[in-house]
């Protein structure tokens, strides 16, 4: 994979807007300073007043660049001295930056280059096996799983110290991960109730903005909709805004669905089939992979379907997860996209091909209590 040069380098979405009354400019003169009406005095026209119901603050869906090569903004928020896997069993150091969207790194040769990071982009610890690599304490940095991904190293004589030095840097990088997710998100908009006046959100469990992996390139902001099931079938709705008015797309899930989480530190990612999604943060996917459990299980049970009681009992219990959700949300740190928007494409279910180009000795270590398995993917080599 080849990394571009060094470069140097949300909105808010309230769900009801308040009422906007348009008057001309002579109306406002003759009323300014709230004067009342004099005494037999009519409008010359009347006021238009318009009051906007459930309506989002932009139509349509925005869709944005993942790629690795977009420029890294601001300044560095730490800098430090780390070792890059160069190749096979080799480390070399390098000079190591970490921006709000992205890091760069230069070798002692002058070499330099810069990466800039997506909500679907990973970072875990591992470690190596046998050689000299295995007396460093190492991460890896994977830009699109399965793509190729970075490895990097933290030295030093005291395996404790370097222990809490690689901490620091996985936990940098996974915060810059949540913060570029963050900035392409609407504020937190979680919700189980369904929309007034579209009967076919009537059977909604749960609904939320989330960040769909289109392709290999670009990924777009959506509103999905968990429904309950109707016999052997439940249904995940990507809508263009929480309106949902317009279906993007429709991903039919069955009790052989793949639901699972994305292994990673403080990672957001889970799958729907062959669906990447990122939540804004951890324990809101959490939440997502819960309803679709609750889902399978109960087809998997050959459940009946839900009542209209037994819909309001669910989405109760839902609204409560919500509610400790919003308690534990922190002030958002930046307003504006971190990544670069693009045109938008057609959303399609995309498999892509694994292909294993990871060394042997290389193995991921415990994150999240997930166990152990084979890293995925190859050096990234300046």
């Amino acid at each position: 994979m080849n990394i571009g040069l060094w470069g140097s380098q949300g909105w808010s979405l309230p769900l009801f807007n308040t009422c906007v009354c348009d008057t001309d400019d002579s109306l406002q003169q003759r009323f300014a300073g709230n004067r009342p009406k004099a005494m037999g005095e009519d409008f010359d026209e009347a006021l238009e007043i318009r009051v906007p119901m459930y309506a989002p603050k932009v139509r349509g869906f925005l869709t944005y660049s993942s790629a690795p090569d977009q420029p890294l903004l601001g300044v560095p928020i730490r800098e430090g001295c780390l070792w890059h896997l160069s190749a096979q069993d080799r480390f070399e150091p390098v000079n190591f930056s970490l921006y709000v969207n992205g890091f760069a790194f230069s070798t002692t040769d002058g070499l330099e280059a810069s990466v800039s990071l997506s909500p679907f982009s990973l970072v875990r610890n591992c470690r190596f096996q046998s050689g000299e690599c295995s007396k460093l304490k190492s991460f890896k940095v994977s830009l699109l799983e399965p793509d190729p991904c970075c490895y990097f190293a933290v030295r030093s004589n005291c395996e404790r110290e370097a222990d809490e030095e690689r901490s620091d840097w996985v936990l940098g990088l996974s915060h810059t991960i949540l913060l570029i997710t963050d900035s392409l998100l609407p504020s937190f908009s979680v919700t189980s109730d369904p929309v007034p006046g579209q009967p076919h959100t009537s059977r909604r469990l749960m609904a939320g903005y989330l960040i769909h992996r289109d392709d290999s390139s670009t990924i777009s902001v959506l509103f999905c909709e968990l429904n309950a099931h109707q016999g052997t079938c439940a249904k995940l709705v990507l809508y263009e805004n929480e309106l949902c008015e317009s279906a993007i797309l429709e991903i039919h899930i069955t009790e052989s669905s793949v639901c699972c989480d994305v292994v990673g530190i403080n990672c957001s990612c889970f799958i729907v089939d062959c669906h990447h999604f990122a939540s804004q943060t951890p324990s809101e996917r959490k939440l997502w992979l819960r309803a679709l459990s609750n889902v399978k299980v109960k087809m998997q049970n050959r459940a009946p379907d839900p009542s209209a009681e037994e819909l309001e009992h669910y989405r109760s219990s839902i609204r409560e997860h919500i509610t400790a959700l919003e308690a534990t949300l922190e002030p958002r740190i930046v307003n504006d996209a971190l990544l670069a928007r693009c045109p938008r494409k057609m959303l399609t279910a995309t498999i892509p091909s694994v292909q294993d180009n990871t060394p042997s000795a290389a193995t991921e270590g415990d994150t999240d209590g997930a166990t152990p398995r084979p890293a995925v993917g190859a050096h990234v080599s300046l």
